[in-house]
């Protein structure tokens, strides 16, 4: 009766060097996929043009007037716009992305009413 047993022993053992390798290998691939993911280059990230002139920070309102078209743009590219509800954590994210976003348009246009304009209203905010 030992050699029924030895081959149940060995048939057992085959299984599970079987399994172990296809593990390995699995494991393997999906380690090659992750790094083929990682090589990808990044999309650029979305723009929206704002159109001003020099002449609209002459007034308070010309400045509020572009500051609006930059926070408009802003929801917008980061998927804000009116109508569109995104789920809690992607909201949370495009919030941030808003925020950045315009925080970053107001440092390039460098115009002093506008960045105090952005001043005031994050200071409402915070």
């Amino acid at each position: 009766m030992t050699r029924p047993n030895s081959d149940f022993v060995l048939r057992r053992a085959s299984e599970r060097l079987s399994a172990g390798a296809a593990a390995l290998a699995v494991t393997s691939l999906m380690l090659l996929t992750v790094s083929v993911r990682a090589s990808e280059p990044e999309t650029p990230p979305a723009s929206v043009s704002v159109h001003y002139s020099a002449t609209s920070f002459r007034t308070a309102g010309g400045a509020a007037d572009v500051y609006r078209k930059l926070k408009f743009a802003a929801r917008k590219v980061c998927g804000l716009s009116a109508g569109v509800t995104p789920v809690f954590d992607r909201r949370v994210a495009a919030e941030e992305c808003f925020k950045t976003a315009l925080e970053d348009a107001v440092r390039r246009v460098d115009r002093p009413m506008l960045t105090s304009l952005h001043a005031a209203a994050t200071r409402d905010l915070g």
